[in-house]
């Protein structure tokens, strides 16, 4: 029994209506609204706390069990207006997994609902097939190697079938060609063309496909006779969910749960690294019968999110049967409201999607990789996550056929997207429930604020920053666009202040679709990475600019923040801040102002510290400005710490915690010109230190320093 939901976007104003999808099998499922306090349940904090909005009054709806549907392909209704007569398919496939026990669809003609009536596939064994709707007419000898290139011709009326299959890069021992006949299709109601499954499902909502092939397809062409029917350009429009149809008839395909666009094909010689270098060397398209970005559930329920509800974190709360579902959104305040205050709390939404679904537990070993001294087990959440592969997976997981997932959305189920999920990896809250420690604070220290997503700085640019004078990251804003950057160089230009409290922050290069803002894309190669794109597809698809990350695009995180991801590791005592010389300077002494201790922070609710999980280090060499002051720096590593591979020109001994001098992180200060400034900690499980005692102890002592200090700056 499972009761779980998803909204379409992750944040909205005051005043808008909010669509609900949720899948339950029971009776009745309870729907009210709920301001998110703290997620935390160790009872070493206030613990799990929530404020029902009494203003949003309980709905009451129907449960019922709505399914996700994967696997990618490419449709075309009405090619072929059900008419008679030969049929010859001309394609190029790299299979990824051939022999996969199941028969999966290259190209197939569907009838008007959808069912197969003839088809190019590849069979359990992985030979080319062709089939009609229930039996198997031609079958190679040869079985496909996976990740080589195949040329198939295939032609079928109702007289003969024919087949010819030739292995572009044979091995030895390898048939190059191989040339079959047999029995004719019939091919009456003939009207649509799939390619990568055998047949189309409609669903009303949403499209699903049965066969769904694994692998690279090139350019499929469709002809009746000397008449080219269909001819998909797949290098055409890449950066959409759509290709065009060089056959001059229309035929566009419509492309079902993003499969992967900007892909090398049969022609890549290494000469184009883009689609823009040489379109030809691009004319794949990469599918998988495990993609889904888009659950396509029908609206269970609505809310409309009154004026008077106060800005703030929230969340849908769906219960039935004994089950409860808390389903996280921001709320802003009315664009006609200009009250806003003076401070503004990011969430950095771009990595919780970025880790929407990560399954990492499920096939990494971080223990015997060295990286924690403990063992990890799985959460209630990660349980519901393993049960249900068809919610898909996150850009840090690799599909079945062992390519990288790099698209990613929350417009699905997302378990581990929930104010009271606690990593598995540090059994402690990450991502939304770590930046529930912050909004805490700052409503304990009496500061008024505002919440917003980087969602809304991707689409909204400097604009969403606007009227801000101090700006408060979340943990971990490891993922990021240009537009992003952009507004956050702004905000500091123009005499405002950041507080940068996290770790890893603005690593990797991530861009949105731009039909579809939810989803996001990532290209990994260069960084830490749990996958590298392949050669030739370091770029992007959705915006067509090079991935990787944004220290080789000339914007490392130091330009911005002074400091710079240095090292990761996880294990039972994270590191405390020992304070330099220069912080005693009475430059520089009112940050830690009431504060005697010379080591802060050796303590917390994440990892028992402040200096822990993934973290940065200040470095002039790699941008951070020289005027920047180190104030901190945490002491010294354990060994599961190990300096980051960006860092490492050469394998060499001592690149551990305790060993390298670089495997830290810092605490900086950093004035700006324009009369802002910054202050950046460097550490993910830095909030974690936040409600020990009450929220009385010295790092919500140094924070409330520092944000007083920026928040009587004139501007």
């Amino acid at each position: 029994m499972t009761l779980i939901g998803y909204l379409d976007h992750l944040s909205c104003r005051a005043g808008d209506q909010l669509s609900v999808r949720a899948s339950s099998d029971h009776t009745d499922v309870h729907l009210d609204l709920v301001r998110l306090l703290h997620g935390d349940e160790n009872p070493s904090g206030p613990g799990f706390l929530i404020e029902q909005c009494e203003s949003v009054e309980v709905h009451t709806f129907q449960g019922t069990l709505q399914q996700c549907r994967p696997g990618s392909f490419a449709y075309s209704e009405a090619v072929l207006n059900e008419t008679p007569g030969a049929v010859t398919v001309e394609v190029r496939i790299w299979p990824t997994l051939p022999a996969d026990g199941r028969r999966q669809g290259v190209v197939s003609v569907v009838d008007r609902h959808g069912s197969c009536v003839a088809a190019v596939a590849v069979d359990e064994e992985g030979r080319v097939v062709v089939v009609s709707r229930d039996a198997v007419m031609i079958k190679t000898t040869a079985r496909l190697r996976p990740r080589r290139w195949y040329e198939i011709t295939a032609s079928w009326d109702e007289n003969r079938s024919e087949l010819t299959l030739t292995a572009l890069e044979p091995l030895a021992g390898d048939l190059a060609s191989e040339r079959l006949a047999g029995p004719g299709v019939r091919l009456e109601g003939s009207s649509g063309v799939l390619a990568a499954a055998l047949s189309v499902e409609d669903h009303g909502s949403s499209l699903s496909g049965t066969g769904v092939y694994n692998g690279k397809i090139e350019n499929p062409r469709l002809s009746r006779g000397a008449d080219c029917l269909l001819h998909w350009a797949f290098e055409v429009d890449s950066g959409t969910q759509r290709t065009g149809d060089r056959s001059g008839n229309g035929h566009h395909a419509r492309l079902v749960n993003f499969p992967t666009r900007s892909v090398t094909s049969s022609a890549f010689d290494g000469t184009a690294q883009r689609v823009g270098d040489d379109p030809s060397q691009y004319a794949a398209i990469h599918f998988h019968d495990d993609d889904l970005l888009d659950a396509g559930w029908e609206v269970s329920a609505t809310v409309d999110v009154p004026l008077a509800v106060p800005p703030g974190i929230y969340a849908i709360r769906l219960q039935g049967g004994g089950e409860t579902d808390y389903i996280p959104f921001v709320l802003r305040r009315p664009e006609t409201d200009r009250s806003a205050p003076r401070t503004l709390l990011v969430l950095p939404t771009y990595t919780y999607v970025a880790y929407a679904n990560e399954r990492l537990i499920q096939g990494k070993d971080f223990e015997g990789a060295g990286l924690l001294d403990h063992q990890v087990n799985a959460t209630s959440h990660d349980r519901l996550l393993a049960a249900h592969p068809e919610w898909g997976a996150s850009l840090y997981d690799l599909h079945r056929d062992g390519s990288g997932t790099c698209y990613s959305s929350h417009r699905r189920p997302v378990p581990n997207l929930r104010p009271d999920y606690r990593s598995w990896l540090q059994n402690a809250p990450r991502h939304l429930a770590a930046e529930l420690y912050t909004s805490r604070l700052l409503e304990m220290l009496g500061i008024d604020f505002d919440v917003i997503t980087d969602h809304d700085i991707a689409a909204e640019g400097s604009a969403a920053l606007r009227g801000y004078d101090v700006i408060i990251t979340g943990s971990h804003p490891e993922y990021c666009s240009g537009t992003m950057l952009d507004a956050f160089e702004n905000h500091l230009g123009t005499g405002g202040s950041l507080l940068y409290l996290g770790g890893n922050g603005f690593y990797w290069v991530t861009s949105a679709d731009p039909e579809r803002s939810d989803v996001l894309e990532v290209r990994r190669w260069g960084g830490i990475r749990a996958w590298e794109a392949g050669p030739g597809e370091f770029h992007h698809s959705t915006s067509g600019e090079l991935g990787g990350l944004w220290r080789y695009r000339g914007r490392a995180p130091n330009k911005v923040v002074g400091v710079g991801m240095s090292s990761q590791g996880w294990d039972a005592k994270a590191s405390a801040f020992r304070r330099r010389e220069v912080s005693f300077d009475p430059l520089y002494s009112w940050v830690f102002d009431g504060i005697t201790d010379d080591l802060i922070g050796d303590f917390g609710l994440i990892m028992d510290g402040t200096s822990g999980d993934e973290i940065d280090r200040f470095d002039v060499a790699l941008g951070s400005p020289p005027n920047g002051v180190v104030l901190a720096t945490s002491t010294p590593h354990s060994a599961h710490y190990k300096l980051t591979v960006e860092d490492v020109p050469m394998l060499t001994a001592g690149l551990e915690g305790g060993s390298c001098s670089d495997v830290r992180s810092d605490m900086v200060l950093i004035e700006q010109a324009s009369g802002g400034a910054v202050f950046s900690v460097g550490s993910i499980c830095f909030s974690g230190a936040f409600p020990v005692n009450n929220f009385d102890n010295n790092i919500t002592r140094l924070v409330s320093n520092v944000l007083t200090n920026f928040l009587s700056r004139p501007r």
